[in-house]
């Protein structure tokens, strides 16, 4: 983990290399991990909420409702997890029962409105632009779940958890798989574009990841 030393001499995330060894901290916690495996939940939901507040019209797809019902169920298993961790975990989103709750609605909203930013000007007609603004931010997001969830999956491995994300990493991977053939069919300059949004979302998640790692110090 790469480690600098703040002003009061508190050290801090300073690479994106460091998730593995966060998480490895959080899951050594029983209490740190049932919280961690709450705050999966929450982003899962924020997803699914969005995806339903955002894509709900005449021409809602098969596609569409498959993705937000899944992300609904991911929310759910990773909910159930926490109790698996910790059997009296019975608690819902409130910031006292995650890790860094703040931290993680802000990091989604920011990263909604930079891709909303993005497309705004690009894309007028606001059917093409919402539709598309539902592809890019869950794209650029799930592209960063695989990361997190696959070195997770790793680390519960290696410690003989009863969770694991094996199916949920193949789901994420198909919509990942579909969301592109729409935003290619779409955008002439998605791959352009995708690289952009993914280099910004690095900055806004490595202010997020910062904030988690100094929990898993406590």
């Amino acid at each position: 983990m790469v480690f600098q030393l703040g002003c009061m001499g508190t050290p801090t995330l300073t690479s994106n290399d460091s998730i593995p060894q966060v998480l490895k901290a959080i899951v050594a916690n029983q209490t740190n991990h049932a919280l961690w495996l709450n705050t999966l939940s929450l982003l899962e939901h924020i997803g699914s909420r969005k995806i339903l507040l955002t894509q709900s019209n005449e021409e809602t797809s098969e596609m569409i409702l498959r993705h937000a019902t899944e992300e609904a169920r991911h929310a759910l298993f990773f909910k159930k997890a926490a109790r698996t961790i910790q059997p009296e975990f019975r608690s819902g989103y409130q910031n006292s029962s995650l890790v860094r709750g703040t931290a993680a609605r802000i990091y989604f909203a920011k990263l909604d409105t930079l891709v909303r930013k993005n497309l705004r000007s690009v894309f007028p007609e606001e059917k093409t632009f919402t539709y598309l603004a539902y592809l890019y931010t869950t794209t650029v997001i799930e592209k960063r779940a695989m990361v997190i969830y696959n070195a997770y999956d790793e680390i519960l491995d290696k410690s003989d958890s009863p969770i694991r994300l094996t199916n949920l990493i193949l789901e994420e991977e198909g919509h990942l798989s579909e969301m592109s053939a729409e935003m290619f069919r779409l955008d002439p300059n998605a791959n352009e574009r995708l690289a952009h949004l993914e280099a910004e979302e690095a900055k806004i998640f490595a202010r997020f990841w910062r904030q988690i790692g100094e929990f898993s110090l406590n």
